[in-house]
């Protein structure tokens, strides 16, 4: 009963972000384009994708929150940047199995090179 509560908040969180406009960055269309890359490529089940989703836009907020209370002072919430993205990792890490994440980081690691633009 328990998983059923619990999953049942994520889809409506997860129905909740995706009704919101959000400024700057990925737009909606972007993003979704990205979780069917990674549901097709690493073989993701519905749950999977959108208990990713719920913790994307979890990040994505704490990130704008980290930016806007750090102004344009990069260096200054950098560290705390790479503490959220750890985070962030470790919570993946707990909806893949360790192959899907393995191939995960890889596709990570690969768009980041690849940089903004040309995802």
């Amino acid at each position: 009963m328990k998983k059923i509560l619990v999953l049942g908040c994520m889809f409506m969180f997860a129905f909740m972000v995706s009704a919101q406009n959000r400024g700057g960055g990925r737009g909606p269309g972007d993003m979704e384009k990205r979780y069917e890359e990674l549901k097709k490529d690493l073989s993701l089940n519905d749950q999977q994708v959108d208990s990713l989703k719920v913790i994307d836009q979890e990040f994505f907020t704490k990130m704008r929150e980290q930016r806007e209370k750090n102004g344009d002072d990069r260096e200054k919430g950098r560290a705390e940047m790479k503490k959220m993205g750890e985070q962030r990792d470790e919570r993946v890490k707990t909806v893949l199995t360790e192959e899907q994440f393995t191939k995960y980081k890889e596709m990570e690691n690969q768009r980041r090179q690849r940089g903004p633009g040309n995802r």
